[in-house]
């Protein structure tokens, strides 16, 4: 089985892999079963810091999976192993993680590039610090030739830290569309090689879903 069909919908026999079970994952479930016919929230709650993000052999315990937003588009989004739930690309916890995500910036401007290039969820991209200008990082399709956009400036500064520091990043999409066709917008996930490919990888049918996706 391919690495990216193994992604995208196919039914995995991976081992089970432990996972944190930490209190405030334990007490967000609780919190979730017992909120007096709210609807709960679909995304993990902001209040805790990164380390509920690791499991018990201290590496990552995220997973992305592929998700049909409220629009009607297909995206991936980062669930939480012990619970099930969502991280939204906003979340401020995923840089101290290593994780970049980012809705771009300047696709107006790329247009064509964007619709020439492969930006489709899960397509392999290049994130590139721009020489001219310490705090621009661009982001291009998998061959480097055509370029969607721009972190914003407030991640890109992250970034691009990062980059000059002499770390590599590996990057996919998490918004966009195949090439031919138009593409109003872009989303990246970049993080060190191993990290990605530690949230690419199929996630354990044990663990929980969305409650809105079992």
């Amino acid at each position: 089985m391919g690495f990216w069909s193994s992604l995208f919908g196919r039914s995995t026999s991976a081992a089970p892999r432990a996972v944190s079970q930490s209190a405030v994952a334990r007490e967000t479930l609780a919190d979730l079963a017992n909120e007096g016919g709210r609807a709960p929230s679909w995304y993990y709650p902001t209040g805790t810091d990164e380390s509920v993000f690791l499991g018990t052999d201290g590496q990552i315990a995220l997973h992305a999976i592929r998700y049909r937003d409220s629009g009607s588009e297909d995206v991936l989004r980062l669930v939480d192993d012990a619970t099930g739930l969502l991280l939204g690309p906003t979340d401020r916890r995923l840089p101290k993680l290593g994780i970049f995500v980012g809705q771009l910036r300047g696709e107006y401007y790329h247009q064509a590039a964007c619709k020439a290039g492969d930006f489709s969820p899960g397509a392999p991209l290049r994130v590139v610090a721009e020489p001219d200008n310490e705090h621009a990082v661009a982001v291009y399709d998998s061959t480097g030739e055509h370029k969607a956009g721009y972190y914003n400036k407030q991640k890109a500064r992250t970034v691009a830290r990062h980059l000059s520091s002499g770390r590599t990043l590996a990057a996919v999409s998490f918004r966009g569309t195949r090439p031919g066709k138009s593409c109003p917008a872009v989303g990246v996930i970049a993080a060190e090689p191993d990290v990605l490919t530690r949230l690419l990888e199929p996630r354990p049918t044990h663990l929980p879903l969305p409650a809105h996706l079992r």
